[in-house]
């Protein structure tokens, strides 16, 4: 009885537990249906919804005219997904066939048979990302919506796009090292990299909630953030000056078969870069944008850095282009180290300083810093810092080189004497330019730059000036003595760049050749051949340096292989100018100064000549003309023979006639601007490739 009682017991309380724990289970669930629901839900929801970045679109480039220099352009990256639910077996079969020739069509890399057969494998196998094209322009991707099996619709059809950008130039190798490239695999380079921060713009955020089949849609009771799109990049690079500097410099150093170029075109009273071009051997020995020597490139100036010297002597009053100075046949002895002017020059004694610079003399100006420096090197090296040759630009890109002077302490009995012809010290291209721009600018320093102004949708958010970076490292008078120096190395009948004088314009420069070095390595045997001045000199608008590294040649000196590039950039330059060319009905006295030439339909250059009573000599079947003079002021009319396949001078015609005369050669002409044509993309007397593209710039 007491075991049977025990049992009953033990059951009773078994199925008390089992009835509470019934109780609360139904309890809990009561409670999770009524008092938690909201906390269950909202939980179930968030593992469903995802928060997605939105692009922010990046800002564009422009150059001072208004042209587009980079932008971003969209493309898409396009897949099927073969596991959509709405797409049925029937659907699939009845546009099968259809959209293998349509593929075949297309991209062509593969018959319709066998585009046929990967398709109907990717739809067995269920694939959800089968590629289709990696990108598409957005009038592909229109057309390919159209295609069989897509032209059902977003999920019967399976068709995923991606969108994405891609930076393009449209101007292609124009200033493109300094327009700079957004990179996946690689460092940003040029105005891309430096304005970074204001193109790119901020990502916005958008919460999406994931449904049936995969598919994500947006949460509209979410707060996402909008996209901040980037400011746009207004530089100063003038387009037609770029073409025109690159154009030269590639016609240069293709002729010289040089290792590499560097070309820098800078307006003298504001620093504005106006055009910038660098161009070196790729691995197939053509030649591209592939290093910024503008900024990168820091080698011994050799004898442009003379004019530091005497800029010196003469911000000092130690001297004046009136003193004279013994070289002793071209040769001296300093610290038992003989040097002399190369072999040449021995025929002079006493120099002054405008004869010494314009036959490049190495012993003259040796000899006067060293007489007036040597007691007190400090001094000098403050000259040196006062001029900003100590100190790095800040132009508007990133990766300059800092200038190479050692500090006095460090100099030898020989430093002064050799640092004095360009040796010892190192500077960039753009660094040695900037001290010319301020001789031409007389005396007053200004920073370089590329950047005048940021804007958003058109609105202008900041503007650069000049005026808080401007400062005198020099009394005026030091700087037109400076100046009155460089004259002579163009116009002394024995200066080394006296072959560059022009009847038009003066101009003022230095030539330099030196010793190409490869850090520990030492020096090679190819020079850096460079000039570098301003013009026209009387009232000087840019300042410009040309630097080629390696020509080949039997003589690859600054006067012989840089100068005259520099030369025929300013002759364009000048010619393109409105700001340095008088209109021609305001000037009645227009036969009697010299013509660089007038190019036109025959009839126009005749009625020219007639207005101004010049003799002319036209043939009837004359139906373009070029009038030009020559140093004496002598003016000739030729014919222009558009049947010799060369590309025909455009330049100062109307737009009507160019086109005419260049479409009438088999050339494609695209243009730009107003008024006559100032510059063209392809340069004179180039074999014509029929249907080759032309780019005229009017101004």
């Amino acid at each position: 009885m007491n075991i049977k009682s025990n049992i009953l017991l033990r059951i009773y309380l078994i199925g008390a537990i089992c009835t509470l724990f019934g109780i609360a289970v139904l309890g809990k669930i009561y409670i999770i249906q009524t008092e938690d629901n909201g906390k269950w839900k909202t939980l179930a929801d968030s593992s469903n919804i995802k928060k997605f970045d939105i692009n922010a679109e990046r800002g564009n480039i422009y150059s001072a005219d208004d042209k587009l220099l980079a932008t971003s352009v969209p493309y898409f990256v396009l897949h099927v997904d073969f596991r959509s639910q709405a797409m049925t077996q029937e659907i699939f079969q009845r546009n099968v066939d259809s959209l293998a020739y349509y593929m075949w069509k297309q991209f062509g890399k593969l018959s319709v048979k066998e585009y046929r057969q990967k398709l109907v494998k990717a739809r067995n196998k269920r694939h959800q990302y089968f590629p289709l094209c990696d990108k598409a322009d957005y009038v592909l991707l229109k057309q390919i919506k159209q295609w069989p099996l897509f032209r059902e619709g977003k999920y019967k059809g399976g068709l995923i796009v991606e969108m994405h950008q891609e930076r393009k130039n449209p101007y292609g190798y124009l200033a493109q090292r300094t327009i700079g490239l957004i990179r996946n695999n690689a460092q940003d380079i040029g105005l891309e990299e430096a304005m970074d921060s204001l193109l790119k713009g901020v990502e916005g955020s958008i919460f999406k909630q994931k449904i049936a089949g995969g598919e994500w849609i947006p949460v509209k009771s979410s707060k996402g953030t909008e996209p901040k799109n980037g400011y746009d990049i207004i530089s100063t690079i003038d387009l037609g000056l770029q073409d025109i500097t690159e154009s030269t410099l590639l016609q240069a150093v293709t002729d010289y078969q040089a290792d590499f170029g560097c070309a820098i075109l800078m307006e003298v009273k504001t620093g504005a870069i106006k055009a910038i071009a660098n161009l070196g051997k790729n691995a197939t020995a053509a030649y591209t944008e592939n290093f910024n020597y503008a900024i990168g490139l820091s080698n011994e100036p050799g004898s442009v850095f003379k004019v530091a010297g005497y800029l010196s002597l003469f911000d000092d009053g130690y001297i004046t282009p009136k003193d004279s100075i013994n070289t002793n046949g071209a040769r001296a002895t300093f610290a038992g180290r003989i040097l002399t002017d190369d072999g040449h020059n021995s025929q002079y004694n006493f120099l002054t300083p405008g004869k010494a610079l314009a036959i490049s003399s190495n012993v003259a100006i040796a000899k006067w810093m060293a007489k007036y420096y040597s007691d007190n090197k400090q001094k000098l090296y403050n000259k040196y810092v006062q001029f900003g040759l100590t100190s790095k630009t800040n132009v508007d890109l990133k990766g300059e080189r800092k200038p190479f002077i050692n500090k006095p302490e460090n100099w030898s009995a020989m430093s002064i004497p050799w640092m004095a012809h360009g040796y010892e010290v190192k500077f960039t291209p753009l660094q040695i330019l900037t001290f010319y721009n301020a001789i031409a600018n007389k005396g007053i320093r200004v920073k370089p730059y590329l950047v005048q102004r940021i804007e958003d949708n058109g609105t202008i958010i900041r503007e650069y000036s000049t005026k808080n970076t401007a400062h005198k490292i020099c009394s005026e008078q030091a700087a037109d003595m400076a100046k009155e120096i460089l004259l002579r190395v163009i116009e002394d009948e024995n200066g080394t760049a006296r072959k560059i004088k022009s009847p038009y314009y003066r101009i003022a420069g230095k030539t330099g050749t030196a010793k190409m070095s490869e850090g520990s390595a030492g020096y090679t045997n190819k020079n850096l051949s460079t000039f570098v001045g301003f013009f026209p000199a009387d009232n000087p608008l840019y300042s410009c340096i040309v630097v080629i590294g390696g020509p080949q040649g039997l003589f690859t000196t600054g006067g012989v292989v840089s100068a005259p590039i520099f030369r025929t950039m300013a002759d364009k330059i000048i010619t393109s100018n409105i700001q340095s060319n008088i209109a021609i009905n305001k000037d009645t006295l227009i036969p009697n100064k010299p013509i660089p030439y007038i190019s036109s339909t025959a009839n126009n250059v005749q009625a020219l000549m007639q207005r101004f009573k010049l003799k002319f000599d036209f043939k009837e079947d004359w139906e373009y003309a070029l009038l030009k003079s020559d140093s004496t002021n002598k003016k000739t009319i030729s014919k222009i023979n558009e049947q010799a396949n060369v590309v025909p001078n455009v330049r100062g015609m109307l737009l009507d006639d160019a086109v005419s005369l260049l479409e009438n050669e088999g050339l494609k002409v695209i243009f730009s601007g107003k008024g006559k044509v100032a510059t063209q993309s392809i340069t004179p007397g180039s074999q014509i490739i029929k249907g080759n593209s032309i780019q005229l710039y009017l101004n």
